[in-house]
């Protein structure tokens, strides 16, 4: 499992089976990441672990993109990728993929709306703005979604933004 630079997970979060979570993301209390959708074998005679200690059910790893923001109490099922810029809703079940840039919530979690348009979202997502040095970053204006997106590359054709790679294990508990 890969944890991005600055992201963040609160207590009582689970992670199971999870491939990577991407740099800035926000994950509320009590999230459980990776869920398998069958922890019993349904087709079996019983799904007592009594008679099903073997069982085993493969599940693709769970993948969450960059900049994601999952409330508190959400779940989000084994096999799913959360696209980067996603937000997840408080108490959310998701059952399926959530876009680049969606909003999603409810159980099961539906969408309720995008966080900018279709042009913006392109944009953000060629930018790949994550990938840079935070402290280049601290320098454009987040709140004008605009201007940053004018400014990324501007900055970016003057090469004036440096890609950082952070390497190392250190966890800070919380």
């Amino acid at each position: 499992m890969r944890i991005g630079a600055y992201s963040y997970i609160r207590s009582y979060s689970k992670l199971l089976g999870i491939a990577e979570i991407g740099r800035y993301c926000s994950i509320g209390r009590n999230v459980t990441l990776g869920l398998p959708p069958r922890n019993h074998p349904v087709d079996w005679v019983s799904t007592s672990t009594q008679f099903s200690r073997q069982y085993t059910h493969q599940l693709a790893p769970t993948v969450i993109g960059h900049d994601v923001w999952i409330g508190n109490n959400a779940v989000v099922m084994a096999g799913l990728t959360i696209g980067h810029g996603a937000i997840i809703g408080c108490d959310a079940v998701i059952t399926k993929d959530v876009l680049p840039y969606e909003i999603v919530a409810g159980n099961p979690a539906r969408s309720i709306r995008f966080r900018f348009d279709k042009a913006i979202i392109e944009q953000l997502l060629a930018s790949k703005w994550w990938d840079y040095d935070k402290h280049e970053l601290e320098k454009l204006d987040f709140q004008d979604i605009i201007q940053f997106t004018q400014n990324i590359w501007k900055l970016n054709q003057k090469a004036q933004l440096s890609l950082i790679e952070i390497k190392g294990k250190r966890v800070r508990p919380g």
